[in-house]
Protein backbone atom coordinates (compact mmCIF):
# COMPACT_ATOMS: atom_id res chain seq x y z
CA UNK A 1 0.00 0.00 0.00
CA UNK A 2 1.21 3.32 -0.91
CA UNK A 3 2.11 5.31 2.36
CA UNK A 4 2.46 8.89 2.61
CA UNK A 5 5.67 10.17 3.96
CA UNK A 6 4.24 11.90 6.63
CA UNK A 7 3.08 8.46 7.79
CA UNK A 8 6.63 6.94 7.24
CA UNK A 9 7.84 9.74 9.48
CA UNK A 10 5.65 9.65 12.62
CA UNK A 11 5.75 6.21 12.40
CA UNK A 12 9.86 6.49 12.73
CA UNK A 13 10.18 9.37 15.20
CA UNK A 14 7.87 7.57 17.67
CA UNK A 15 8.92 3.96 17.03
CA UNK A 16 12.88 4.26 16.21
CA UNK A 17 14.01 1.25 17.21
CA UNK A 18 11.96 -0.74 14.47
CA UNK A 19 12.48 -1.60 10.90
CA UNK A 20 10.39 -0.73 8.43
CA UNK A 21 10.11 -2.38 4.61
CA UNK A 22 7.74 -0.73 1.93
CA UNK A 23 7.21 -3.53 -0.46
CA UNK A 24 4.74 -4.20 -3.40
CA UNK A 25 5.10 -7.90 -3.45
CA UNK A 26 5.30 -9.80 -0.04
CA UNK A 27 5.53 -12.93 -1.75
CA UNK A 28 8.76 -12.37 -3.56
CA UNK A 29 10.00 -10.50 -0.66
CA UNK A 30 13.80 -12.15 0.16
CA UNK A 31 13.96 -11.81 4.16
CA UNK A 32 9.74 -13.12 4.56
CA UNK A 33 11.51 -15.65 7.40
CA UNK A 34 13.06 -12.51 9.46
CA UNK A 35 9.91 -10.64 10.07
CA UNK A 36 8.03 -10.10 12.99
CA UNK A 37 4.78 -8.30 11.46
CA UNK A 38 2.75 -8.08 8.09
CA UNK A 39 0.65 -5.04 7.28
CA UNK A 40 -1.44 -5.39 4.95
CA UNK A 41 -4.84 -5.04 3.15
CA UNK A 42 -5.45 -9.05 3.53
CA UNK A 43 -5.55 -9.86 0.35
CA UNK A 44 -2.14 -11.37 -0.35
CA UNK A 45 -1.55 -13.32 3.03
CA UNK A 46 -1.58 -16.97 1.91
CA UNK A 47 -0.56 -19.86 3.51
CA UNK A 48 2.87 -20.32 1.99
CA UNK A 49 3.78 -16.71 2.93
CA UNK A 50 2.52 -17.89 6.55
CA UNK A 51 4.72 -21.16 6.47
CA UNK A 52 7.90 -18.90 5.14
CA UNK A 53 7.37 -15.87 7.54
CA UNK A 54 8.92 -18.13 10.39
CA UNK A 55 9.02 -15.37 12.90
CA UNK A 56 5.49 -14.26 11.83
CA UNK A 57 3.82 -13.07 15.34
CA UNK A 58 1.21 -10.62 14.35
CA UNK A 59 -0.89 -9.46 11.23
CA UNK A 60 -2.58 -6.13 10.63
CA UNK A 61 -4.78 -5.84 8.30
CA UNK A 62 -5.64 -1.98 6.81
CA UNK A 63 -9.47 -3.12 6.64
CA UNK A 64 -12.28 -4.97 7.95
CA UNK A 65 -13.35 -7.57 6.07
CA UNK A 66 -10.66 -10.72 7.24
CA UNK A 67 -12.33 -13.64 5.56
CA UNK A 68 -9.48 -13.63 2.12
CA UNK A 69 -6.67 -14.24 5.26
CA UNK A 70 -5.92 -18.20 5.57
CA UNK A 71 -7.59 -18.42 8.75
CA UNK A 72 -7.17 -22.83 9.75
CA UNK A 73 -2.98 -21.96 8.86
CA UNK A 74 -2.82 -18.52 11.16
CA UNK A 75 -4.93 -20.31 13.93
CA UNK A 76 -2.17 -23.07 13.74
CA UNK A 77 0.84 -20.81 13.68
CA UNK A 78 -1.08 -18.64 16.52
CA UNK A 79 -0.65 -15.44 14.42
CA UNK A 80 -2.19 -12.78 16.01
CA UNK A 81 -4.48 -10.31 13.71
CA UNK A 82 -6.27 -7.21 14.04
CA UNK A 83 -8.17 -4.58 11.75
CA UNK A 84 -8.95 -1.36 11.56
CA UNK A 85 -12.26 -2.02 11.89
CA UNK A 86 -14.21 1.66 13.05
CA UNK A 87 -12.37 3.60 10.41
CA UNK A 88 -15.10 2.68 7.65
CA UNK A 89 -17.80 4.62 10.27
CA UNK A 90 -17.91 8.01 8.91
CA UNK A 91 -17.72 7.54 5.29
CA UNK A 92 -19.85 4.43 4.82
CA UNK A 93 -22.67 6.54 6.90
CA UNK A 94 -22.52 9.21 4.36
CA UNK A 95 -22.61 6.75 1.62
CA UNK A 96 -25.91 5.39 2.86
CA UNK A 97 -27.61 8.48 3.95
CA UNK A 98 -26.45 10.01 0.55
CA UNK A 99 -28.32 6.94 -1.25
CA UNK A 100 -31.64 7.42 0.70
CA UNK A 101 -31.57 11.14 0.01
CA UNK A 102 -30.49 10.66 -3.40
CA UNK A 103 -33.78 7.88 -3.84
CA UNK A 104 -36.71 10.23 -1.75
CA UNK A 105 -35.35 13.71 -3.61
CA UNK A 106 -35.35 11.71 -7.14
CA UNK A 107 -31.66 13.04 -7.38
CA UNK A 108 -30.65 10.14 -10.63
CA UNK A 109 -34.13 11.61 -12.45
CA UNK A 110 -33.36 14.89 -12.10
CA UNK A 111 -30.05 14.55 -13.90
CA UNK A 112 -30.99 12.45 -16.53
CA UNK A 113 -33.95 15.21 -17.51
CA UNK A 114 -31.25 17.82 -17.46
CA UNK A 115 -29.40 16.05 -20.13
CA UNK A 116 -32.53 15.71 -21.90
CA UNK A 117 -33.50 19.87 -20.89
CA UNK A 118 -36.54 18.56 -19.24
CA UNK A 119 -37.63 21.50 -17.13
CA UNK A 120 -41.22 18.89 -15.38
CA UNK A 121 -40.90 18.27 -11.78
CA UNK A 122 -41.12 15.06 -10.30
CA UNK A 123 -43.97 14.30 -8.12
CA UNK A 124 -42.54 11.27 -6.44
CA UNK A 125 -40.40 13.36 -4.33
CA UNK A 126 -40.44 12.17 -0.56
CA UNK A 127 -38.19 13.11 2.72
CA UNK A 128 -36.99 11.25 5.01
CA UNK A 129 -38.24 12.27 8.27
CA UNK A 130 -40.78 9.91 9.69
CA UNK A 131 -39.79 6.71 7.37
CA UNK A 132 -38.18 3.49 9.06
CA UNK A 133 -34.37 2.24 8.55
CA UNK A 134 -33.50 -1.56 9.45
CA UNK A 135 -29.60 -1.84 9.74
CA UNK A 136 -28.14 -5.20 9.34
CA UNK A 137 -24.91 -4.92 12.17
CA UNK A 138 -25.03 -2.44 14.55
CA UNK A 139 -21.13 -2.08 15.49
CA UNK A 140 -19.49 1.24 15.13
CA UNK A 141 -20.84 1.73 11.31
CA UNK A 142 -24.63 0.71 11.73
CA UNK A 143 -24.30 3.59 14.97
CA UNK A 144 -23.11 6.20 13.03
CA UNK A 145 -25.77 5.63 10.13
CA UNK A 146 -28.08 5.56 13.36
CA UNK A 147 -26.90 8.63 14.18
CA UNK A 148 -27.29 10.44 10.79
CA UNK A 149 -30.49 9.21 10.39
CA UNK A 150 -31.44 10.44 13.89
CA UNK A 151 -30.92 13.78 12.93
CA UNK A 152 -33.03 12.69 9.25
CA UNK A 153 -35.97 11.72 12.40
CA UNK A 154 -36.47 8.42 11.10
CA UNK A 155 -37.54 5.52 12.93
CA UNK A 156 -34.43 3.38 13.42
CA UNK A 157 -34.77 -0.74 14.35
CA UNK A 158 -31.28 -2.20 14.63
CA UNK A 159 -30.37 -6.42 13.82
CA UNK A 160 -27.61 -8.17 15.34
CA UNK A 161 -26.68 -11.33 17.12
CA UNK A 162 -27.66 -10.67 21.00
CA UNK A 163 -30.50 -8.19 20.31
CA UNK A 164 -30.15 -6.15 22.86
CA UNK A 165 -31.49 -2.57 22.64
CA UNK A 166 -29.33 0.51 22.70
CA UNK A 167 -28.79 4.06 21.70
CA UNK A 168 -29.31 5.33 19.33
CA UNK A 169 -31.68 2.83 18.01
CA UNK A 170 -35.05 2.68 18.81
CA UNK A 171 -35.26 -0.93 18.59
CA UNK A 172 -33.02 -3.78 18.34
CA UNK A 173 -33.95 -7.36 17.13
CA UNK A 174 -31.75 -10.57 17.15
CA UNK A 175 -31.14 -11.70 13.26
CA UNK A 176 -33.19 -14.70 14.39
CA UNK A 177 -35.91 -11.88 14.19
CA UNK A 178 -35.03 -10.55 11.04
CA UNK A 179 -38.25 -11.55 9.22
CA UNK A 180 -40.42 -9.74 12.15
CA UNK A 181 -38.95 -6.41 11.51
CA UNK A 182 -38.57 -6.38 7.53
CA UNK A 183 -42.08 -5.42 7.00
CA UNK A 184 -41.44 -1.81 8.94
CA UNK A 185 -38.47 -1.09 6.74
CA UNK A 186 -38.62 1.61 4.54
CA UNK A 187 -34.89 1.45 4.32
CA UNK A 188 -32.93 -1.56 4.96
CA UNK A 189 -29.19 -1.47 5.55
CA UNK A 190 -27.03 -4.51 5.85
CA UNK A 191 -23.80 -3.79 6.72
CA UNK A 192 -23.20 -7.38 8.10
CA UNK A 193 -19.48 -9.12 7.66
CA UNK A 194 -18.79 -12.42 6.04
CA UNK A 195 -19.36 -15.61 7.94
CA UNK A 196 -20.58 -18.80 7.98
CA UNK A 197 -23.88 -17.50 9.40
CA UNK A 198 -23.91 -14.43 6.89
CA UNK A 199 -23.15 -16.08 3.43
CA UNK A 200 -26.81 -16.37 1.61
CA UNK A 201 -28.37 -14.95 4.32
CA UNK A 202 -31.21 -12.66 2.51
CA UNK A 203 -33.46 -15.15 1.05
CA UNK A 204 -36.16 -14.33 -1.36
CA UNK A 205 -38.79 -14.84 1.03
CA UNK A 206 -36.42 -11.75 3.15
CA UNK A 207 -37.14 -9.43 -0.01
CA UNK A 208 -41.21 -10.48 -0.02
CA UNK A 209 -41.36 -9.81 3.34
CA UNK A 210 -40.47 -6.23 2.57
CA UNK A 211 -43.11 -3.25 1.49
CA UNK A 212 -43.22 -3.14 -2.28
CA UNK A 213 -41.67 0.34 -1.63
CA UNK A 214 -39.05 -0.63 0.24
CA UNK A 215 -35.06 -0.20 -0.44
CA UNK A 216 -32.57 -2.11 0.20
CA UNK A 217 -28.91 -0.66 0.16
CA UNK A 218 -25.96 -3.06 0.92
CA UNK A 219 -22.82 -1.85 1.96
CA UNK A 220 -21.32 -4.47 3.81
CA UNK A 221 -20.27 -7.80 2.18
CA UNK A 222 -21.80 -9.29 -1.39
CA UNK A 223 -21.85 -12.70 -0.21
CA UNK A 224 -24.96 -11.67 2.26
CA UNK A 225 -27.34 -12.53 -0.71
CA UNK A 226 -27.06 -14.66 -3.86
CA UNK A 227 -26.73 -13.53 -7.40
CA UNK A 228 -29.63 -15.71 -8.28
CA UNK A 229 -32.25 -13.92 -5.56
CA UNK A 230 -30.76 -10.48 -6.49
CA UNK A 231 -31.68 -10.76 -10.45
CA UNK A 232 -34.70 -12.99 -8.94
CA UNK A 233 -35.90 -9.47 -6.71
CA UNK A 234 -35.02 -6.86 -9.95
CA UNK A 235 -36.70 -9.00 -12.22
CA UNK A 236 -40.22 -9.24 -10.18
CA UNK A 237 -39.62 -5.99 -9.06
CA UNK A 238 -40.01 -7.38 -5.49
CA UNK A 239 -39.10 -4.20 -3.59
CA UNK A 240 -39.26 -0.35 -5.35
CA UNK A 241 -34.62 -0.38 -5.38
CA UNK A 242 -31.40 -2.25 -4.98
CA UNK A 243 -28.25 0.16 -3.83
CA UNK A 244 -25.16 -2.44 -4.15
CA UNK A 245 -21.99 -0.73 -3.07
CA UNK A 246 -20.92 -4.63 -2.85
CA UNK A 247 -22.00 -7.78 -4.90
CA UNK A 248 -21.81 -11.47 -5.32
CA UNK A 249 -18.85 -11.09 -7.45
CA UNK A 250 -16.42 -7.85 -7.39
CA UNK A 251 -15.51 -6.67 -9.81
CA UNK A 252 -19.05 -7.14 -11.15
CA UNK A 253 -18.88 -8.17 -15.05
CA UNK A 254 -19.27 -5.46 -17.59
CA UNK A 255 -21.88 -7.91 -18.95
CA UNK A 256 -23.58 -8.85 -15.95
CA UNK A 257 -27.21 -8.73 -15.69
CA UNK A 258 -27.54 -6.36 -12.43
CA UNK A 259 -26.29 -3.49 -14.21
CA UNK A 260 -29.32 -2.99 -16.34
CA UNK A 261 -32.03 -2.67 -14.09
CA UNK A 262 -33.70 0.56 -13.91
CA UNK A 263 -34.43 -0.36 -9.82
CA UNK A 264 -30.89 -1.42 -9.16
CA UNK A 265 -28.37 1.42 -8.54
CA UNK A 266 -24.69 0.36 -8.89
CA UNK A 267 -21.11 1.29 -7.34
CA UNK A 268 -17.30 -0.27 -7.54
CA UNK A 269 -17.50 -0.83 -3.37
CA UNK A 270 -16.25 2.53 -2.57
CA UNK A 271 -18.35 3.35 0.32
CA UNK A 272 -15.41 3.55 2.62
CA UNK A 273 -13.24 5.98 0.54
CA UNK A 274 -11.86 8.85 2.08
CA UNK A 275 -8.48 10.35 2.16
CA UNK A 276 -8.62 10.24 5.84
CA UNK A 277 -8.25 6.38 5.53
CA UNK A 278 -4.76 5.62 6.01
CA UNK A 279 -4.32 8.42 8.78
CA UNK A 280 -7.67 6.66 10.51
CA UNK A 281 -5.85 3.23 10.13
CA UNK A 282 -2.37 4.45 11.58
CA UNK A 283 -4.04 5.87 14.51
CA UNK A 284 -5.20 2.26 15.66
CA UNK A 285 -1.75 0.29 14.23
CA UNK A 286 0.50 3.02 16.03
CA UNK A 287 -1.05 2.51 19.23
CA UNK A 288 -1.28 -1.03 19.04
CA UNK A 289 2.77 -1.20 18.44
CA UNK A 290 3.07 0.49 21.64
CA UNK A 291 0.13 -2.15 22.92
CA UNK A 292 2.32 -5.13 21.69
CA UNK A 293 5.50 -4.01 23.07
CA UNK A 294 4.16 -3.58 26.39
CA UNK A 295 2.20 -6.50 25.88
CA UNK A 296 -0.98 -5.50 26.39
CA UNK A 297 -4.07 -6.34 25.07
CA UNK A 298 -4.23 -4.88 21.18
CA UNK A 299 -7.20 -2.77 19.49
CA UNK A 300 -9.45 -5.02 16.85
CA UNK A 301 -8.34 -8.19 17.89
CA UNK A 302 -9.95 -10.72 15.22
CA UNK A 303 -11.31 -14.20 16.91
CA UNK A 304 -10.84 -16.68 13.64
CA UNK A 305 -13.06 -18.56 14.48
CA UNK A 306 -15.82 -16.20 14.50
CA UNK A 307 -14.17 -14.41 11.50
CA UNK A 308 -14.76 -10.46 13.34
Amino acid sequence: MPIPDDLKAKQQAQFPNHTYDYIENLASYESLETIDCIVTYGSDITEAIIEKADSLRWIMVFSAGIEELPHAKLQERAVLVTNVRGIHAIPMAEFTIAYMLSYVKRLANFATKQVEHNWSRDAEMSELAGKTIIIAGTGAIGKQIAQFAKVFQMKIIGINTSGETFAPFDQVVSIKEIQTVLPKGDFIVSILPETKATKALYQKSHFEAMKESAVFINIGRGSVVTEEVLIEVATSETIDHLYLDVTPIEPLPTKHVLWDFPNVTITPHVSAHSPKYLYRSFDIWLENISRFQNEEPLLNTINLNKGY
